[in-house]
């Protein structure tokens, strides 16, 4: 038997392109900024039998008010979230047989950064809630979500609901 010694290497997106992806922070500008998040789609590709999943990076940026006057849900994926730094409250709420959230079903949960969560199609949820200046996570769900299967709704105005989150 012959033994063969390596020599451990940096992980890095150049020592590693040949065998894969690295899921981390983009040098790129991002597709989606604003106050609240930077969001860049595509950082890698979950291959599948049909259709493309994707990986995508998201910087929540700021620690905002503990007050939530939106939803969104996605009817024909799940959604990953993965937390890489930082933790988080993060809102959630079933569908109704109207399309729209069960105000009795709505939850806040803590994200203490050890286990990530992937929100089953058709389940309400917002942008997570930093508990400190910035939270990052990966998220996987199907190429092309945040353009065809991306839906929001003004809580005040649909349901005339605003939610406070309670530490």
């Amino acid at each position: 038997m012959k033994t063969v010694e390596i020599k451990v290497e940096a992980l890095n997106r150049e020592s590693f392109k040949h065998y894969g992806d690295i899921l981390d922070m983009p040098d790129s500008k991002p597709d989606c900024s604003n106050d609240d998040l930077n969001l860049w789609c595509g950082i890698s590709e979950v291959k599948i039998d049909q259709g493309i999943s994707q990986f995508c990076w998201l910087d929540v940026k700021s620690k905002r008010s503990f007050e939530c006057n939106n939803f969104e849900r996605h009817q024909n994926t799940s959604e990953a979230m993965i937390p890489v730094s930082g933790q988080s409250i993060v809102l959630v709420a079933n569908n109704s047989a109207s399309n729209l959230p069960v105000r009795d079903s709505v939850k806040a949960f803590f994200i203490d950064g050890t286990k990530g969560f992937n929100f089953k199609p058709n389940v309400w949820h917002w942008l997570p809630y930093p508990l400190s200046s910035k939270a990052s996570f990966i998220l996987v769900f199907k190429k092309g979500t945040p353009d065809e299967d991306l839906h929001v709704i003004d809580l005040n105005e649909k349901l005339d609901l605003s939610i406070k989150i309670i530490l």
